[in-house]
């Protein structure tokens, strides 16, 4: 299994740190932690070696404090492997992902940026968008209760197929939930009676019933494939806002991990993260995953060396 760990050194940085320590992984992992310098815009003007030199400091203690990092992580038959990259922290994550080709990308709840969001780092959430690999937000230091969200679609089956594959859940309790999204029925007012109202309140009612039927099928089928696999699973439906329920479930469960679909990449078009991801994002008190649906990309070789990323690696 191949991990990237982007890491800025903060204390959110260090979760992220821990929770890779604790995960199960095979023997021939590899580990890369990564860490991206962004240059002041005035520094950044200069020529590469100018650059090198004034940026030397910083670089020389980025190494020092990676070099930590890696004696935390050491185990046997696992490669870890460290780099200090001067450039746009999203750029080199999302770079080194495509080079690097990882199972995961796991990285901190916010960067360090003196313009962050309350909830969830400007750099995070970039990652997420652009990155074709699986992005772990790192908000807990294990990944033993885990909820699954489950729609049917191809999204959330990449879900599933990072729960059922993936070492670092291979001890996980999954708790598989689906969310039926109840509307208020808006009924146009009949002036000729009331027939034309009732008829479409049932017909409302009707499809109600159908969409709940059908969550529950794929509910039980999601169940007992993953039951099937060897993993402690349960399950429910839920009724009203997706986010709001997802998170609900997650804090109800005290669950460490919410991982959900989101929109994977089709060609050179990049599709943004779908609302309901975002939501949860932005609200879950745990660690969130998010799995983009990326059967149609073509995916580089797993042997290929790592090319350059953005900046330069020092």
């Amino acid at each position: 299994m191949r991990i990237l760990l982007a890491t800025d050194l903060s204390p959110e940085a260090e979760i992220a740190q821990t929770l890779v320590m604790g995960m199960p992984l095979q023997c021939g992992s590899r580990i890369r932690v990564v860490l991206a310098l962004e240059p002041l815009a005035t520094v950044s003007m200069l020529a590469t070696g100018a650059m090198l030199d004034a940026l030397g400091p910083a670089v020389e203690e980025a190494r020092r404090e990676l070099a930590k990092v890696t004696r935390i992580l050491e185990r046997p038959r696992v490669e870890i492997e460290t780099a200090v990259v001067l450039g746009r922290a999203a750029d080199v994550i999302v770079d080194e992902c495509a080079a690097f080709q990882p199972d995961i990308i796991v990285m901190g709840n916010r960067g360090r940026g003196a313009i962050a969001t309350n909830l969830l780092g400007s750099v995070s959430a970039e990652v997420i968008d652009r990155a074709s690999a699986p992005v772990l937000i790192a908000r807990r230091p294990t990944l033993t209760n885990v909820v699954l969200a489950e729609d049917g679609s191809s999204s959330a089956a990449a879900g599933a197929r990072v729960l059922a594959g993936y070492a670092p859940f291979a001890n996980a309790s999954v708790h598989v939930v689906s969310v039926t999204d109840v509307p208020y029925p808006m009924v146009l007012a009949d002036p000729t009676g009331t027939d034309t109202a009732v008829e479409a309140f049932a017909s409302f009612q009707r499809s109600l019933s159908d969409t709940r039927t059908r969550q529950d099928a794929t509910l039980s089928v999601r169940l007992h494939a993953l039951r099937d696999l060897g993993i402690h699973a349960s399950a429910e439906r839920r009724d009203g806002r997706a986010a709001h329920e997802l998170v609900a479930a997650a804090v109800e469960r005290n669950a460490d991990c919410i991982v959900i679909g989101g929109r994977g990449h089709t060609g050179l078009r990049r599709m943004m993260l779908g609302s309901v991801a975002r939501s949860v994002l932005y609200h879950a008190p745990c660690s969130v995953l998010i799995a983009h649906d990326t059967s149609s990309v073509e995916r580089a070789p797993r042997g290929r060396e790592l090319a350059t990323v953005s900046g330069k690696e020092v």
